[in-house]
């Protein structure tokens, strides 16, 4: 993955005034400091699944929130960061190792029996 998700979901947070700058968006939104996105750049490295899933739980904790608001902007926000938290989610399963994903089926497949 690039950076470019976080980028984009960076540019989203900050264009409707969530965030006023991407040491808050780091802190507030992937529970990290700007150190931590200087050394991933810089040892080109991808962020960490933690990391994006921090991200993807507060995207899609907020998306709830704005759903229930009758605002159309409001809902059509939650639809926004409900997307970006999928793509999130799509970028762990898809840096899992096979193993780590045959483990997460059957975790999620047992679940579903219950």
């Amino acid at each position: 993955m690039d950076n470019h998700t976080l980028n984009e979901i960076y540019s989203t947070l900050s264009a409707v005034g969530v965030v006023d700058s991407k040491r808050e968006f780091y802190k507030d939104w992937m529970n990290r400091s700007e150190g931590y996105l200087r050394w991933l750049k810089h040892s080109n490295k991808e962020p960490s699944a933690d990391t994006l899933a921090i991200c993807s739980s507060k995207l899609k904790h907020y998306s709830r929130l704005l759903t229930q608001k009758e605002d159309a902007k409001c809902v059509e926000l939650a639809s926004v960061f409900d997307d970006y938290s999928t793509k999130l989610d799509i970028i762990i399963f898809d840096n899992l190792t096979t193993n780590e994903k045959i483990s997460f089926i059957s975790c999620s497949n047992s679940n579903i029996l219950k």
